[in-house]
């Protein structure tokens, strides 16, 4: 019997429970190295994202979203699905909302693929593999537009990368590989 469920399994992307022996492993490692930073704990950077103004996908302009570093999460009937880091939170979010065939450019697409098709995302991860039908594009377009985006932030991209680093090893939303 497998000590890990099917879930735990997809979540990491591992294929058994050898392989995610190994992940956990290097995760435990991860955690432990990481830098602390106390002056931003964990918690705070989680209730400062969930209190954030949610917006709902499918009504998200441009100029809604700033154009400069920061952290954001994507909801879905309230529960947190994927928080990422850029350098534009406007380009970034626009580019996983992209609706084509090609989901090289977005780990947020190429997981939802997987959780609609099962379609690994080492399946789809690299320019030159398999690509998606349109008719996939467009079910992995609409399932993230059934989603709310929010966001905050940052005064630089290492603030960002720092911050999300934080939240996706204590949360790990499902949609986060770590």
């Amino acid at each position: 019997m497998n000590r890990y469920d099917q879930s735990d399994l997809n979540i990491y992307g591992a294929e058994d429970d050898f392989e995610m022996d190994a992940i956990m492993d290097a995760k435990e490692r991860a955690d432990l190295s990481a830098p602390y930073n106390a002056a931003e704990p964990v918690g705070d950077d989680w209730t400062r994202l969930l209190a954030a103004t949610r917006t709902a996908a499918r009504s998200l302009a441009r100029p809604d979203l700033p154009d400069g570093p920061g952290v954001y999460l994507w909801s879905r009937r309230g529960a947190p699905q994927y928080v990422g880091t850029a350098s534009s939170v406007q380009k970034r979010i626009f580019k996983h909302l992209g609706g084509g065939v090609s989901l090289a450019s977005s780990s947020l697409r190429r997981n939802v693929c997987e959780l609609l098709f099962q379609i690994p995302p080492h399946v789809t991860g690299n320019p030159t593999r398999q690509k998606v039908t349109a008719e996939q594009a467009t079910a992995i377009r609409s399932w993230l537009l059934g989603c709310d985006v929010s966001w905050l932030r940052t005064r630089t991209e290492q603030d960002a990368a720092a911050m999300e680093g934080r939240l996706r090893r204590a949360f790990r939303p499902p949609f986060n590989r770590v």
